[in-house]
């Protein structure tokens, strides 16, 4: 992706939330939208991996500060609205993933998968979208899986997370439209990333393992979030779904 100098890019003048930019798409978001003129806020659990993203930003002469915490606590999502300022574009992004078969699925597993995707993102929305509205502009980019529509082999409680995000950003949608504000949901299907490291379910590995198609690279989901962001003010793509080109 090309780098533009702080300032000079297609959002320079806007302040760009992220939610879990310490690895993955979010981390590849961040550095986006700072290579585009935004001054970034980004925000994850990890503080060493924000300190090194913040470096890299600095290096291209990027605008980039962090907060870290755990979007799970109410203070800390209070405290993340009140140190980003008026934000204008808001990556909402952070989420858990367990792959496993049904029923082995344990309680625990599945109050994080929905503490995070989905209580945890509803509320930092919430506060973000309040803003948002009182100032009447703002960009909201969700980003949910291709799980939220189509469910595969070990993947149904994750894929009843992302259902409910696609359900909240059609709604919020269709609230805050009439206050000025975009939203856009991102659908990618598997992309090559930390989250899916931590599933060592024998079943699960084989499964992946067998798939005749190369997952999409963080870079891919990116590109579709610079694209929609820098859209012209009249026109908000809705929901991109991505999908990597098999073999």
């Amino acid at each position: 992706m090309k780098v533009v100098e702080n300032g000079a890019g297609r959002l320079a003048g806007k302040i760009a939330l992220v939610t879990g930019a310490s690895a993955g798409i979010g981390r590849a978001t961040a550095l986006a939208l700072a290579r585009e003129g935004a001054a970034v806020v980004a925000t994850g659990r990890r503080v060493s991996e924000l300190e090194s993203l913040e470096q890299e930003c600095k290096a291209f002469g990027g605008n980039l500060r962090f907060l870290a915490g755990d979007l799970g606590s109410r203070d800390f999502a209070a405290q993340l609205v009140s140190f980003s300022g008026d934000v204008t574009i808001f990556v909402n992004n952070a989420g858990v993933l367990t792959y496993a078969p049904f029923v082995e699925l344990t309680d625990e597993q599945n109050e994080e998968m929905f503490h995070i995707n989905v209580l945890a993102s509803i509320r930092i929305c919430q506060l973000v979208a309040k803003g948002m509205a009182a100032r009447e502009r703002g960009h909201i980019v969700m980003m949910t899986s291709l799980s939220a529509r189509n469910i595969n082999r070990f993947s149904a409680v994750y894929g009843a997370t992302k259902h409910a995000m696609a359900a909240i950003t059609k709604g919020i949608r269709l609230e805050l439209s009439s206050s000025g504000l975009k939203v856009t949901e991102i659908a990618p299907g598997m992309v090559d990333t930390d989250i899916r490291k931590g599933n060592t379910n024998a079943e699960v590995v084989k499964a992946v393992a067998t798939r005749a198609y190369a997952p999409l690279s963080p870079d891919d989901v990116v590109q579709a979030v610079i694209y929609a962001v820098c859209t012209s003010p009249n026109c908000c793509p809705d929901l991109i779904e991505l999908r990597p080109t098999f073999a």
